[in-house]
């Protein structure tokens, strides 16, 4: 099956060379999981009208991943569904700034200091349609991320060093974010001993917590505006079923799009991480 996917991925990316290169791969199909159908967006946008919690998994750097999210939004905006957007690029206390954005109270100068500041490694063009398309619609956008001292503090020293004034700067009951549960997937995903072990447990902690965060951020927006859908941005791993945000969500009812990703094998994956292949 995934010599199959492969060579069809291979040929919808053969198009023709223009201007200074190949144009990117438009992604117009997923792979439907739960019957291994490939069905066009459309009836994707449509299957998703119901979910008032959709998480469309990215690989960052792609920026064929970030048109299909914008042809998803455009498509549930275009519905009627009332929509907003939660973002992993954009720390807690970037929402202010958010707000003015999408109030069209920020210009679009000051809104790219911002992004960089936030997801300085990723050029704004990758995202710029997006945010743009959120503004000019005025869709909400929620900011999801830990803040980034915090995450690096984390990740280095583990998450019985932060200060009591930096747990304040994160939502209501967040508490250690690593159980064992936890820890046994990050360590099936790289194995450790010793002075490692140690390390991985600090970068497990720190994996966990964004993603507890940015669950009790979602639910926080699903209870203030329960008519409002939900549209997450957000990597592969954050989005996946296993080990990823959903999994904070026991109650919260989600559909899951997952792009390729190295940690994860479609043919053995079952329905248990996604819902929806790119």
């Amino acid at each position: 099956m995934l010599q199959e996917r492969m060579l069809q991925l291979v040929g919808w990316c053969l198009t023709t060379a223009l201007g200074l290169g190949l144009q990117a791969c438009a992604i117009t199909h997923v792979l439907r999981v739960a019957d291994a159908q490939r069905i066009p967006v459309s009836q994707l946008v449509a299957e998703l009208q119901p979910t008032p919690l959709v998480f469309l998994g990215e690989n960052h750097d792609d920026a064929s991943h970030h048109a299909f999210q914008l042809d998803v939004i455009a498509g549930l905006h275009a519905s009627g569904v009332p929509l907003a957007i939660g973002l992993e690029m954009f720390q807690l206390d970037s929402q202010p700034a958010l707000d003015a954005w999408v109030a069209g109270r920020l210009s679009e100068a000051h809104f790219v200091r911002l992004y960089k500041s936030n997801w300085r490694y990723l050029s704004w063009g990758l995202y710029s349609d997006i945010f743009l398309f959120a503004r000019d619609h005025h869709l909400p956008l929620l900011a999801l991320n830990v803040p980034q001292a915090i995450i690096q503090q984390v990740a280095r020293q583990g998450w019985a060093t932060l200060s009591q004034a930096q747990r304040r700067m994160l939502p209501a009951g967040v508490t250690d974010p690593i159980t064992p549960a936890n820890q046994a997937l990050m360590a099936g995903m790289h194995p450790a001993h010793g002075a490692r072990a140690t390390t991985l447990t600090f970068m497990a902690q720190a994996q966990v917590l964004r993603n507890r965060v940015m669950a009790q951020a979602l639910l926080r927006q699903r209870r203030a505006q329960p008519q409002t859908h939900l549209v997450v941005l957000t990597g592969g791993v954050h989005a996946s079923r296993q080990g990823g945000v959903p999994s904070e969500l026991a109650t919260a009812s989600c559909q899951v799009v997952l792009p390729p990703m190295p940690e994860f094998d479609p043919d053995h994956a079952g329905d248990t991480a996604a819902d929806y292949l790119l």
